[in-house]
């Protein structure tokens, strides 16, 4: 019964139909074609119980405090808070939006709300300052894929919760392949403002540091404040996204005052949207996931991988191959509803560590946001410019490159994802 993913699944996705829609008409024509031997109750039923997860609420909670700090002025900031230390480095404003983006990825962990809150303030700055329009937008694009990387992360807790690996694990191990992927693009920046002679800015006085730390540390606590508490036992991931979305409310409401209460009621419905569309996502796929067990499609894939008579190194780098493939045509969360469980169990036969093996997958899922034909940072990032899409991608490669680079160190050094797990165990 295979072929009927192809002829249902693959068409509608290619045809542009959302994801959850196609993983619900995959599965009931999968059903169809079983003659009546499934009963019609499987689809609600696998769609609710997918979705009734205690570990899973902390989405909502995630998102609900990335808006109240994307909508309280935590962008500016942030740019103040990297300009001071990076600004006076040739290519100086372009190392700040690296390092803007990382930031940002601390606070939200959304690789598009990085583009759009990140992009609208650091593509025209840069123009101004005479940075090429192309590579300002191709620069933050790609960038913005670091906050998916860099924990609190949502690509975590999604793979977290289909692979049953520990996400605050996963939150720890996120730390040293983000600052990798922030130096590499930083390094690729700094190669391109030597060779253009990009503007600097000038030097900002320690004074004036510890000025803009002092203005912007209790925005940088949040990601101290989650992962501590998770890895310390004091509180679940769910637990902690709940203090994680008080702690901005109040942060935004009464010391920052960059919301008012009359904005609330917006954000709030943002959050339940944006929650609603992931939290039914989540149940599609697990719907889909009975049809992928009941094909035994991690069980042939597991036994395909072992059975290939080629090294390790050469398996993962297939795999590496495939997981970017789809990372160019599919959105990272249901990418990684869908492979992961698939995946994290070859993995694992394979000999590699499953806190690796997530670093794996997310990686190469997220640097797809960033990658033509379809990186949705990518189009974010040209309708802030004004760039033809074209123009965009094609100054993206380079930092594609470089983070292709780091994707490498990741797959084949495992020391990089478990040194901070290993200290805190």
């Amino acid at each position: 019964m295979s072929w009927i993913l192809f002829v249902t699944f693959f068409p509608l996705l290619f045809l542009g139909v959302p994801i959850s829609f196609v993983l619900i008409l995959s599965t009931i024509a999968y059903i169809l074609a079983m003659g009546g031997d499934v009963s019609w109750l499987l689809v609600p039923s696998r769609v609710v119980r997918g979705m009734d997860s205690f570990l899973l609420m902390c989405l909502p909670f995630f998102v609900l405090a990335g808006n109240l700090m994307n909508n309280g002025g935590i962008t500016e900031r942030l740019i103040k808070l990297a300009q001071a230390f990076v600004g006076h480095i040739r290519g100086g404003l372009a190392m700040v939006n690296v390092m803007v983006c990382a930031f940002f990825g601390a606070v939200s962990g959304s690789a598009v709300a990085a583009t759009s809150a990140v992009g609208s303030v650091m593509i025209p700055s840069m123009k101004k300052e005479g940075y090429p329009a192309d590579f300002s937008a191709g620069l933050t694009a790609v960038a913005s894929t670091m906050a998916p990387v860099i924990p609190p992360s949502l690509a975590f807790v999604l793979y977290g919760a289909v692979s049953r690996v520990p996400i605050g694990d996963l939150f720890v191990a996120g730390i040293l392949p983000g600052i990798l992927m922030a130096f590499a693009l930083m390094s690729v920046v700094y190669v391109y403002a030597k060779r253009d002679n990009y503007p600097r800015l000038a030097r900002v006085s320690w004074k004036g540091r510890l000025a803009a730390v002092k203005e912007s540390i209790l925005c940088l606590i949040l990601p101290v404040f989650i992962l501590g508490g998770i890895t310390s036992g004091i509180f679940t991931p769910t637990e902690a996204a709940a203090m994680a979305a008080l702690y901005a409310f109040v942060l935004s409401m009464f010391i920052y005052k960059t919301i008012s209460w009359k904005q609330l009621p917006k954000i709030f419905l943002e959050s339940a949207i944006d929650s609603g569309s992931v939290m039914l996502l989540v149940g599609t796929c697990y719907a889909f996931g009975w049809v992928l067990t009941n094909e035994r499609v991690a069980l042939r894939l597991t036994e395909a991988l072992l059975a290939m008579d080629v090294t390790l190194w050469m398996k993962l780098a297939l795999i590496n191959f495939a997981l970017l493939i789809v990372g160019m045509f599919m959105d990272s969360a249901p990418a990684i509803m869908l492979v992961g469980p698939i995946l994290a169990p070859a993995l694992s036969k394979m000999g590699v560590d499953p806190i690796v093996a997530g670093m794996i997958v997310c990686i190469n899922l997220t640097i797809g946001l960033a990658t033509p034909p379809v990186g949705v940072c990518l189009f974010s990032a040209t309708n802030i410019s004004k760039v033809p899409f074209e123009k965009v991608s094609k100054a993206a490669l380079p930092f594609l490159a470089a983070m292709l680079g780091v994707l490498v160190i990741v797959t084949y050094v495992p020391w990089v994802s478990l040194v901070l797990v290993n200290l805190i165990r």
